[in-house]
């Protein structure tokens, strides 16, 4: 199975992927802002795009042909178009492709990405608010993942959520 984890900066992405990979026995989390991003990289350049989520589904077969089946992939998806050819791209794979996309109360977001205690707090605070507005009015004109309010949930909880989904 294939889970796609979609959401602003902050939201708990990465921690909630992890969670999910240990409740397999045998899993691969793919974090696209290490494995498919180079430098320099415009996420605003549709070809740098389309090279990003060829890498990932270069990455999943590979993974594949050594017995993996169990695969968590996060990123942020700002368009439904974006999601899409992701999802069109591994389709080919096989497996069952899931995706979601977290949200979360403002407040909370802003105290998660406060955590991080990254050196650009700044920009990491403005750059979530514009995506969480980003992701907010591309999900209005199509499909950016089943939403799942992670307000107040641990990545734990979210990732228990996100599989009890999956089986209903």
């Amino acid at each position: 199975m294939i889970i796609i984890i979609n959401g602003p900066l902050g939201i708990g992405k990465t921690q909630t992927s992890w969670a999910l990979v240990r409740r397999f026995p045998r899993a691969v989390m793919l974090d696209a802002d290490y494995v498919a991003e180079f430098h320099p990289f415009d996420y605003y350049n549709d070809e740098h795009l389309a090279y990003a989520h060829a890498t990932l589904r270069v990455l999943a077969a590979h993974h594949i042909s050594h017995g993996f089946r169990d695969f968590v992939i996060n990123w942020v998806f700002e368009t439904p178009f974006q999601l899409d050819r992701l999802k069109r791209l591994l389709g080919d794979l096989g497996l069952p492709i899931y995706a979601f996309r977290l949200i979360c109360a403002p407040d909370e977001i802003e105290r998660r990405v406060r955590r991080r205690n990254l050196p650009d707090l700044d920009y990491e605070l403005r750059r979530s608010r514009e995506l969480v507005e980003i992701l907010d009015r591309a999900a209005r004109t199509g499909d950016l993942g089943r939403p799942l309010d992670t307000t107040s949930l641990t990545a734990v909880q979210t990732a228990d959520a996100i599989l009890r989904q999956i089986r209903e």
